[in-house]
C-alpha cells in the first residue's frame, strides 16, 4: 500500500464525515423549522381570527335596526362594503393571498366608519391582544 492511498482514505473519511454532519444537520433544520413554523402560524391565525372577531362584532353592532335608522346612507354604503369584505374574507383557505388585501381594507373601512360615527379609535380598540412583553410562547 503507497502513502498515496493511506492520505486518500483519510481525505475520503473527512469528506463522509463532513457530508454526514451535512445530513443530519439539514435533517434537524427541517424538524425544527417545520416547528417553527407551525407555531408562527398558529400564532398568525389566532391574532386573525381575533381581529375578524371583533371586527364582525361591530358589525353586527353598527347593522342593528336601531342605529341603522340615524345613519347617513353614505355611511351605511360603508357598513355593506366593511361586511362584504368580512364575507369575502377567506377563512377556510389560508393560502389565499387575497387575505393581506382584504385586511387592509377592512382596517381602512374600520377606521373611516369609526371617524364618520364619531368614536374615538381608541374607545373601539379590542382588548384582548396578549401584551407584547407577556412573553407569550406560541
Amino acid at each position: 500500500m503507497s502513502s498515496e492511498d493511506i492520505f486518500d482514505c483519510i481525505l475520503r473519511l473527512e469528506e463522509t464525515h463532513i457530508q454526514q454532519g451535512f445530513d443530519e444537520g439539514y435533517e434537524a433544520g427541517l424538524v425544527s423549522g417545520r416547528e417553527d413554523a407551525r407555531h408562527l402560524g398558529l400564532k398568525l391565525g389566532f391574532e386573525t381570527g381575533e381581529l375578524l372577531g371583533f371586527y364582525k362584532g361591530c358589525s353586527s353592532l353598527w347593522n342593528s335596526p336601531a342605529l341603522l335608522a340615524h345613519l347617513s346612507p353614505q355611511l351605511h354604503k360603508h357598513l355593506h362594503d366593511f361586511q362584504a369584505l368580512l364575507d369575502k374574507f377567506p377563512m377556510m383557505d389560508p393560502e389565499d393571498e387575497t387575505k393581506d388585501e382584504i385586511k387592509d381594507g377592512l382596517r381602512v373601512k374600520f377606521n373611516i366608519i369609526c371617524a364618520s360615527l364619531g368614536v374615538p379609535k381608541k374607545q373601539l380598540v379590542y382588548k384582548g391582544y396578549p401584551n407584547p412583553s407577556s412573553n407569550l410562547d406560541f
